[in-house]
């Protein structure tokens, strides 16, 4: 596992000293930024007019729940946002190396495949660690700010991470399909916005393909987490989804 260590932290340094890994550190902390200053704004514009309504008709202020108003659409558009970030993430892990020729020489070492494509993913992971830590910073904000359930604020972080997970396997198996870093990123990001639009497509009543097309969606399965909902089908879904395609990218 030394090699694989070896590898990962190599990974891992080469986001932490290019000017790419930088921009996209500021492009997520400022993005999730906006987010949550945006849903506080209107958190706090939507509590003041059910005040001033209740203050007219000599009521109590109806309650305004920090979770609806903040905590769900938060860490679904952060999801969301992901799917436009971690293609960036993932477009160098084994594409470029077959460009530059890295990847021969990688292989011409005592390693199997199986340690590069760990290695590869653990450095990438890390790397996205850094990119959930924001996320985690804004947690203890909203913390500080208001009382909210703890649960769900777990549960979307925790999610977040398995979104981010398999979304990161994906991201390393069309990597390593495709033969520069540009193609890797827009087929990732042409796959990931697939699979998004995909968990539109059931309604009540929907058919069976319909239902079965919304389930191999990424943002269908983790919208339950930021309502503190850890069902065990959609933990399942984005370990398996992580397993299957680092499996995929050893072949």
């Amino acid at each position: 596992m030394r090699a694989v260590w070896v590898l990962a932290s190599r990974e891992l340094r080469g986001f932490l000293r290019s000017p790419l890994g930088y921009a996209l550190l500021a492009v997520h902390a400022l993005a999730s930024g906006l987010i949550l200053v945006t849903l506080l704004y209107l958190f706090r514009e939507q509590w003041m007019l059910s005040a001033q309504q209740a203050a007219r008709t000599l009521q109590a202020p109806p309650g305004v729940s920090l979770q609806l108003a903040v905590v769900m659409p938060y860490f679904l558009n952060v999801a969301s946002q992901l799917l436009f970030i971690l293609p960036f993430v993932t477009m160098r892990s084994i594409a470029e190396e077959r460009r530059s020729r890295g990847l021969e020489l990688l292989t011409s070492y005592p390693l199997r495949v199986w340690q590069i494509v760990l290695g590869k993913y653990l450095g990438v992971l890390g790397f996205t660690l850094l990119l959930w830590s924001v996320n985690a910073l804004h947690v203890v904000i909203l913390a500080l700010v208001g009382s909210p359930a703890a649960l769900p604020v777990l549960g979307g972080l925790l999610g977040l991470l398995l979104f981010a997970a398999a979304l990161l396997a994906i991201g390393l198996f069309v990597s390593s399909l495709a033969m520069g870093q540009v193609e890797a990123a827009v087929l990732t990001l042409g796959l990931f916005l697939v699979l998004a639009m995909a968990g539109g497509v059931a309604r009540p009543g929907s058919s069976w393909g319909q239902t079965l097309l919304a389930n191999l969606s990424p943002l269908h399965h983790y919208s339950g987490f930021g309502q503190g909902l850890l069902a065990p089908a959609a933990i399942g879904y984005f370990l398996a989804a992580t397993v299957l395609f680092l499996a995929l990218s050893v072949r």
